[in-house]
């Protein structure tokens, strides 16, 4: 990720996810976890998980480990709320997240994705692709799918998620926000 920490983010994160003491709570696509940090301020409960050894090694909080967003380690329906912030438009797999993310909801649980606004895959990360690359005609390297709620949506079947919103959110540039319910 190209930043740390967004505080206006955060504040719509929780603002949404309605946090409360006891409830475990999940961050896929973590980075070094800098948002669950700031998330055990509400629940002890807090787990993050990235694909980056090097994010992982270097994370701000010892509730970050080495996982992937479409094959998680945790047992069907054990946790409360998931939120994933700028991850599903690099995986190869983006349906996979979704479907993980059914997977692991607790019934009437909660999750929220967020992902970035683009006219054209990779627009927002053109920047990612210079550093990376040296290159900004690689953006189309870094995110492998341009994504729109509608787009997300047909993830859905087959997950036991239910869109409950999606809505633009300039809270970190320009981005979407899904809300999805798991059922009970």
């Amino acid at each position: 990720m190209a930043f740390d920490f967004n505080r206006s983010l955060f504040q719509v994160l929780v603002r949404h996810l309605e946090p409360r003491p006891g409830e475990v709570i999940l961050d896929v696509g973590c980075s070094r976890g800098f948002y669950v940090k700031a998330m055990e301020a509400y629940t002890g409960d807090v787990i993050g998980v990235d694909s980056s050894e090097a994010s992982v090694s270097d994370a701000v909080s010892d509730k970050v480990e080495l996982g992937d967003a479409t094959n998680l380690r945790f047992a069907d329906a054990t946790i409360d709320k998931v939120f994933s912030l700028h991850t599903i438009e690099h995986l190869p797999d983006p349906a996979g997240l979704i479907s993980e993310t059914g997977r692991v909801l607790k019934p009437g649980g909660v999750a929220i994705v967020v992902y970035p606004w683009e006219l054209f895959r990779g627009m927002q990360a053109i920047g990612a692709a210079v550093r990376l690359y040296r290159n900004p005609f690689l953006a189309g390297r870094v995110h492998l799918h341009r994504l729109t709620p509608t787009r997300l949506q047909e993830f859905l079947p087959g997950s036991q998620l239910i869109h409950r919103e999606s809505r633009f959110v300039p809270a970190m540039g320009l981005q979407f926000m899904t809300i999805l319910d798991k059922g009970r």
